[in-house]
């Protein structure tokens, strides 16, 4: 069974619009140091928002009905997810690059260009390394929780909390500092613990009384709260390397994740009740994965309409990239969405991503 919450959708969208509106304000040089502040923590929502909303099915394959066969269709289900628009944004971007079939296209294809370090000589697709962490998290913390579930029992909070201290300890011991940015934060060898952080967050909400306590203002202030914390610290990093605060930052960011998460679910009843904000949320999570890949092509596409004004041409880039979105959902995503295979015992409370 499948079920969607308008209001994570819409918080799925609003995450890529918060990747895809900076990258427009940077390459227009409009206030490009707090573009990228933001661009920054809108990707280390989406990781969060992706450890939540796997959660079920991760839960499903290594604990309720833990085998290799389940295991599997969850790696089929994700790659027939992910896979396909992927692979069509990086053969168009290669074409303009002038880089198909190169040694860095075979990198990005396999998801290998970030994986202990920046491999290719060329980053032309520089949004594929967030897609690189999400590939070997479905990967690699199943199977790590499967291993602990074996040697300690179904211990998944300890799974998810050994997962993440092993990460940790090795972004903190192995990670370079003097070039933290490229080789520490956008690599996936340090970074696969951000979404491990919205698998725990997920047990928090659902297995303890979180969200009595979360009311709309509640969680509205928490995410200012933490929102501003993010915000100040990440763009202080750009002109003031700090140790303390790279240290803290997948902490940190990760909490104003878990805070925007808790703040859509907080009012998820108004989003249930409230057909425009539920059509609105359902179709902003339906073009969201296609707006993060193709709003580079899109902005290089418009380039050539510089001489407009500034929030005339934004206006037309957003109009673009959710129109090829759009079709990407309608033509691509949904035909293969639709193929894919279920699990092998019958699994409620899927979230259908």
């Amino acid at each position: 069974m499948s079920e969607r919450v308008a209001s994570l959708d819409f918080l799925r969208g609003t995450a890529a619009l918060a990747v895809a509106v900076p990258h427009f304000l940077m390459a227009h040089e409009i206030a490009p140091a707090a573009a990228e502040t933001i661009s920054i923590l809108g990707v280390e929502i989406f990781f969060v928002l992706s450890g939540y909303v796997l959660a079920p099915q991760i839960l499903f394959v290594t604990t309720e009905r833990p085998s290799l066969r389940n295991l599997g269709i969850f790696w089929v289900r994700r790659w027939m997810r992910t896979v396909p628009p992927y692979l069509i944004a990086l053969v168009l971007t290669s074409i303009t690059a002038h880089r198909l079939l190169s040694m860095d296209f075979v990198r990005y294809a396999l998801y290998l260009q970030n994986l202990f370090h920046q491999a290719n000589a060329s980053d032309y697709f520089p949004i594929a390394w967030s897609l690189s962490v999400e590939e070997w998290f479905y990967i690699t913390f199943p199977l790590t929780v499967l291993l602990v579930g074996a040697l300690a029992g179904r211990k998944v909070l300890l799974a998810a909390a050994l997962f993440i201290a092993a990460i940790t300890l090795a972004r903190t011991t192995l990670g370079d500092d003097a070039h933290w940015g490229a080789e520490v934060r956008r690599i996936v060898a340090f970074r696969v613990d951000a979404i491990a952080w919205g698998f725990l967050l997920y047990l928090a909400v659902n297995r303890t009384r979180l969200m009595m306590f979360m009311t709309p203002v509640r969680s509205a202030l928490l995410l200012a709260v933490t929102a501003a914390m993010a915000i100040g610290l990440t763009g202080y990093l750009a002109g003031h390397p700090s140790r303390a605060i790279e240290f803290a930052f997948p902490f940190y960011a990760s909490g104003l994740g878990a805070a925007a998460i808790i703040a859509s679910l907080a009012v998820s009843r108004h989003f249930e009740t409230n057909p425009i904000l539920t059509t609105s949320g359902l179709t902003l999570g339906r073009i969201s994965y296609s707006v993060y890949l193709f709003h580079p092509l899109v902005l290089s596409a418009l380039s050539r309409f510089s001489g407009l004004p500034w929030p005339f041409a934004l206006a037309v880039f957003l109009a673009a990239s959710c129109a090829v979105a759009g079709l990407m959902a309608a033509a691509v995503e949904a035909p293969i969405l639709s193929a894919r295979p279920g699990y092998w015992q019958p699994l409620t409370h899927l979230k259908a991503v």
